[in-house]
């Protein structure tokens, strides 16, 4: 999808949760038919979830206009009071905390509330903000109209239900059910979301519950993303958290975010000692010395120790990592967050940055590296904190980002072969 897209949907706040990236854009898989439009909203849904139900519906927005076409990225959690909300994985996970999200309750409406929008049957709206995308754009020579098209997970190749009215009020009426929100012209075929693929290494399901895919399931690339398994937990710390030292345990989980234990007036230098080479980094504690203290922390509890560089994304030339818990962009982090500082950034070649949520305030361990010159495409998409360059090893991380391969999880993809931080290293001087 193009840039023109990419900034009014960014507009929105529809931006991933770690890195706001370049939308992808994705065909229909399989051969389904052409479905006609119809208002099947008045089908009857006494189904839905129980609270003893734990849910999984794949999902994507698909926008079209007169520049362009494809689905955004996946959404941010905003606030779940219920028990229908995302891990940013293009997942709706769906196991009700209450009565609010069971049977009829369990809404398509529901969840956009949850990552902070408002599904209207002509415009998807920002409530704080009042900003909206309408539908009635021009589209495929023709004029768009948002609709939603719900297949089964095992019947892929039928034509799918299409729902025209009433769209915040469609239930999630089983499990494993598959939704297209589409900005498309009447009667245009509806693409399946690139993100059915993720249902096979969902993170909060043991790997022997996971779902079975179909045996013609086949969307290109998907499987091809090297798997790291995460390192054992390390010890969790309650209250205060000290100022580690060389005898202190690895710790994983923590109740409070550090206090300074570094010396801003000191240089501190980040070993990233990986299985593809050395990567040295300078922390920038004048401008942002809250974060490179955060870092220097987790770094000395051996918080990145043994994990994966499991995410690469060519479209913004990036390479992250930082979740020892499940080695994924939805890692449950450290236990806090730590607030931005620094200003705003343009991202270069070679910095280290922190990784956030859609919110301000909201980085906690997760960091990406600039690995080339599209990571300018952040450039005015909010503040993701720069909070270190990159002195020696940016060839490595040139050929870790060349061994990228996509997944269709609406991520970018990830490295085709395992990629490792075995250990940092802080020298201080």
């Amino acid at each position: 999808m193009n840039n023109l897209i990419s900034r009014r949907l960014l507009a929105l706040a529809l931006v991933f949760v770690m890195i706001a990236a370049a939308c992808s854009t994705s065909t229909s898989s399989g051969d389904a038919e052409t479905a006609p439009v119809e208002d099947v909203t008045d089908v009857a849904q006494s189904a839905g979830p129980t609270q003893d139900d734990h849910w999984h519906s794949p999902y994507g927005i698909y926008f079209c206009d007169a520049s362009g076409e494809g689905f955004i990225q996946p959404l941010a959690n905003d606030n779940d009071p219920d028990g229908i909300h995302t891990h940013a994985d293009g997942v709706i996970h769906i196991h009700p905390f209450n009565d609010n999200a069971t049977g009829a309750n369990a809404t398509l409406g529901s969840f956009m509330v949850a990552v902070g929008l408002e599904l209207h049957d002509d415009k998807i709206v920002v409530p704080t903000t009042g900003d909206e995308i309408a539908a009635g754009d021009a589209c495929r020579d023709s004029t768009s109209i948002l609709q939603v098209a719900r297949w089964s997970l095992d019947a892929l190749d039928a034509a799918p239900e299409i729902f025209t009215e009433n769209l915040a009020d469609i239930v999630f009426v089983a499990d494993l059910d598959v939704y297209t929100i589409a900005y498309l012209p009447v009667g245009a075929e509806i693409p399946q979301p690139p993100t059915i693929g993720n249902l096979a290494q969902l993170s909060d399901v043991a790997p022997e519950e996971l779902p079975d895919l179909p045996d013609d399931f086949d969307f290109p690339g998907f499987g091809t993303v090297a798997r790291v398994d995460p390192p054992p937990a390390g010890a969790t710390i309650a209250g205060e958290t000290p100022c580690p030292d060389d005898s202190s345990e690895r710790v994983t989980t923590f109740s409070q975010a550090p206090s300074m234990c570094i010396d801003p007036a000191n240089n501190y230098v980040a070993v990233f000692n990986t299985n593809q080479g050395v990567v040295r980094v300078e922390l920038d504690t004048e401008r942002t010395p809250e974060t490179a203290n955060n870092f220097v922390v987790l770094s000395r509890y051996g918080y990145y120790d043994n994990i994966a560089m499991f995410r690469t994304d060519t479209s913004i030339d990036i390479i992250q990592s930082g979740g020892p818990h499940s080695n994924s962009a939805s890692d449950q982090g450290p236990g806090y967050n730590i607030k931005d500082e620094g200003g705003s950034f343009a991202y270069l070649p070679g910095d280290l940055t922190m990784a956030r949520t859609a919110g301000p305030d909201s980085a906690s361990a997760q960091f990406f590296f600039s690995a080339g010159e599209r990571t300018a495409n952040l450039d005015g998409q909010g503040t993701y904190v720069t909070f270190g360059r990159v002195i020696e090893g940016l060839d490595v991380l040139e050929s870790i980002l060349a061994l990228h391969v996509d997944d269709n999880s609406g991520l970018g993809g990830g490295p085709g072969e395992p990629v490792v931080i075995e250990s940092i290293v802080i020298e201080e001087s």
